[in-house]
């Protein structure tokens, strides 16, 4: 990129994720500067333009993408609009952050990936879960064999439709299949298929699940708000994703089991049976010095006991872990100009982290077609029920 001391970044989609996630994580990182707002509402355009002291707003994001010489564009739209805002991105030479999902079928999901790889850019997924610190610091943990090989995972997020959907005019294209694509699975299954696959280290392999409308009544919507889905890892290991969109208070949580040790992570919210953001309990025979850094500073300290008796109990009691609260939108945009910056891979969500996590949601699809398990890599485009794929 040319040299500057701030990325000039453009947004797409003056939405609710914007308002509540990116315009406070842009502030917050010091090399973005916001230059630019696109929606197709005017009025929203610049009302959001003005609360933000940004001088240029657009409703045509093709002219944004032609006029204001953007480093990164964040593509914030309703999922059925990410394929072809994203390729038009690329072929502007814009890097871009696509919010989860990257797309609404796996043809359009590979085709972006496709698009940013041929011109050299930078494109990640929207899914700040990753950036959570408990997050990063459990999957280095697992890496490092703390909990011996990954068995069986498990990753959970319900939450009720009200929370924001019913409140906020502009997001309710989530109720809408035709421009959503999914609710429970294309919305909060996002972030948990992404995260399971990261934390679990392998690809899957075959699918089975389900994805229904159980509770919402259809003068509301057609789409699913109840999803349970199984996946087999080509390593053998195996997990579980469940999310609904009818609890009345959030919960979330993500098991991971190994051989040697357990550990539990939680996000958003805490509850009265999951009051930290990560625990972890282990088998393997550590000695104090040869204890990860991370579950050291959780620990008694050292001097309370000698170190034949600290190295005898390490692996009796679970070490529970509060990282700092940092935001994770912030770490996320902060990691993806970075990246532009010193023109590194974005791996920490990269766009093929985003076609495989779609690559399981349509196999869930299909799933349901075919009453079984369903082999990945897909062999043809699964299109969700009701959903209207764009073609270029």
């Amino acid at each position: 990129m040319e040299r500057r001391e701030k990325a000039r970044v453009g947004i797409i989609g003056a939405s609710s994720i914007v308002e509540i996630a990116h315009f406070p994580a842009i502030k917050e990182a010091p090399r973005a500067e916001l230059i630019s707002i696109c929606d197709i509402d005017r009025e929203r355009a610049e009302k959001a333009a003005t609360k933000q002291g940004v001088k240029s707003f657009y409703t045509d994001y093709r002219q944004m993408l032609d006029k204001e010489k953007l480093d990164l564009v964040i593509i914030a739209t309703p999922n059925k609009f990410h394929y072809e805002q994203a390729i038009d991105a690329a072929e502007a030479g814009i890097n871009a952050i696509v919010e989860k999902p990257l797309a609404g079928t796996n043809r359009e999901a590979w085709e972006i990936v496709d698009a940013f790889k041929k011109r050299n850019l930078k494109l990640m997924v929207g899914c700040n879960q990753r950036f959570w610190l408990q997050h990063e610091w459990g999957e280095k943990l697992i890496r490092d064999g703390v909990i011996g090989k990954a068995i069986m995972g498990r990753s959970s997020l319900h939450e009720d439709w009200s929370l924001y959907q019913s409140r906020v005019a502009y997001t309710k294209f989530r109720y809408d299949p035709k421009l959503a694509a999914g609710a429970a699975l294309y919305d909060i299954g996002a972030h948990r298929i992404d995260l399971l696959r990261w934390l679990m280290g392998s690809e899957a392999k075959r699918v089975v699940g389900t994805a229904k409308r159980v509770v919402a009544p259809e003068s509301l919507t057609k789409t699913d708000d109840v999803v349970w889905i199984l996946i087999e890892f080509e390593n053998g290991s195996s997990g579980c994703v469940s999310c609904n969109r009818f609890s009345p208070i959030v919960s979330n949580i993500t098991e991971i089991y190994g051989t040697e040790g357990t550990m539990f992570l939680s996000s958003e919210i805490f509850g009265p049976f999951q009051n930290v953001p990560l625990a972890i309990y282990t088998n393997k025979d550590y000695s104090w010095e040869t204890l990860p850094d991370v579950i050291k500073k959780w620990r008694y300290p050292h001097s309370f006991w000698p170190d034949d008796v600290m190295a005898k109990t390490l692996s009796k009691e679970w070490v529970c872990i509060c990282p700092p609260r940092e935001w994770s939108y912030t770490r996320m945009i902060k990691y993806q100009i970075g990246c532009i910056f010193e023109d590194k891979e974005p791996k920490m969500t990269s766009g093929e982290d985003g076609a495989k996590a779609i690559e399981i949601m349509c196999a869930v699809i299909k799933s349901m077609e075919t009453g079984g398990w369903v082999d990945l890599p897909l062999k043809e485009e699964v299109v969700p029920p009701y959903y209207e794929p764009q073609r270029r």
